[in-house]
């Protein structure tokens, strides 16, 4: 049986997943891809990288663990030498769908408390690179059972 935590990384890439021009969306992303340390395919773009980062656990009064945790969209895309849009505008159009997908549950499912998107970074640059992108990092807050964290709490 799944963990609580990867029940909640499985519900954000599915939910990216549904960003569509025919769900209604501004774009249609390409390709979305759980982190694989041996490389994740950028072909296809607009591309979207899911990575868990740190988590942070405390126990709480019950037998439940609150945890608290970090994860990170790599937004990948590609923009071709003839398309005459500013890059951060496709850029600013790209998070504006992904923050509203997300936002339909913020529960993921029912296995978290709560999604918070905290912060976009843009990747840093060289000018003629033919990708470019953001980090958004998200912060999720989820219970377990301490005994068992295919539970949650």
């Amino acid at each position: 049986m799944p963990t609580v935590r990867e029940n909640i990384l499985t519900n954000v890439k599915t939910t990216l997943e549904t960003i569509t021009v025919a769900n209604g969306y501004v774009n249609t992303i390409a390709s979305v891809q759980r982190w694989d340390k041996r490389g994740n395919a950028l072909r296809q773009v607009p591309c979207i990288v899911v990575n868990a980062g740190q988590e942070e656990k405390q126990m709480s009064p019950n037998p439940l663990f609150s945890c608290r945790l970090s994860v990170y969209l790599d937004l990948w895309t590609r923009q071709d030498e003839a398309d005459s849009q500013p890059t951060d505008s496709i850029l600013s159009s790209l998070l504006g769908d992904i923050e509203k997908a997300l936002m339909v549950d913020n529960t993921r499912g029912g296995y978290a408390i709560d999604t918070s998107i905290k912060s976009n970074v843009p990747f840093e640059t060289v000018e003629g690179q033919p990708h470019a992108g953001l980090t958004i990092e998200l912060e999720i807050l989820y219970q377990h059972k301490q005994s068992d964290p295919s539970v949650a709490g």
